[in-house]
């Protein structure tokens, strides 16, 4: 079968929609049904453009890995020292597991999916992938700038990074509260600006 265009209004309605029943429910609960209704088309519709459940957690996830990467960017662009991207870093998390935990519900819905599913493993290798050389990179460039000054190699402390949030992630998950817990944040912007280092 010829795959459909993707970048109409209503693959994208039907984009949005997946979104936010598979991060609130995931992907064992919500079904096709709920999604096309959440869109607002039929069924039919639905997999006019995706072809199942299975395909739209994959670009489900794909479209929350760019949202996230637009706050990535932000912090990036906004710093203009070591503390500005730690506290810009920090902001991004809490915005990632508080005011819009999609990014995160779907990241540990996939986890699991990923044993299963190869599209859904091949979608979040690709994220990873993507996730670190945009963390080295901005690391690299904040170095050049002068406004970091790490001790340890970029490729590995943006590895090292990516991975804490995941840790992060499972927390906040398992115990919400945590979300807002000033001593936690506090905790967690203070441990990002002692990894990145001051500009000497």
């Amino acid at each position: 079968m010829t795959a459909r265009p993707r970048s109409d209004e209503k693959a994208r309605s039907i984009l949005d929609a997946a979104c936010r029943c598979l991060s609130e429910k995931g992907y064992a609960a919500a079904t096709i049904a709920e999604i096309a209704a959440e869109a607002g088309v039929s069924r039919g519709l639905l997999h006019y453009y995706f072809k199942n459940k299975e395909e739209l957690m994959a670009k489900a996830l794909q479209a929350a890995g760019e949202a996230m990467f637009e706050l990535f960017e932000d912090a990036f662009a906004r710093s203009e020292s070591a503390e500005d991207l730690a506290a810009g870093l920090t902001r991004m998390l809490h915005t990632l597991v508080g005011s819009d935990p999609t990014y995160m519900n779907l990241t540990l819905e996939c986890w699991t999916m990923a044993r299963e599913s190869p599209l859904v493993a091949t979608e979040m290798e690709n994220l990873y992938v993507r996730a670190r050389k945009a963390f080295a990179e901005g690391l690299a460039e904040a170095k050049q700038r002068g406004i970091i000054n790490p001790s340890l190699p970029l490729d590995g402390l943006a590895m090292f990074l990516l991975g804490s949030s995941d840790g992060l992630f499972a927390q906040f998950y398992l115990q919400p509260d945590l979300v807002n817990d000033e001593a936690v944040w506090e905790a967690v912007e203070m441990s990002i600006r002692a990894l990145l280092g001051s500009a000497v």
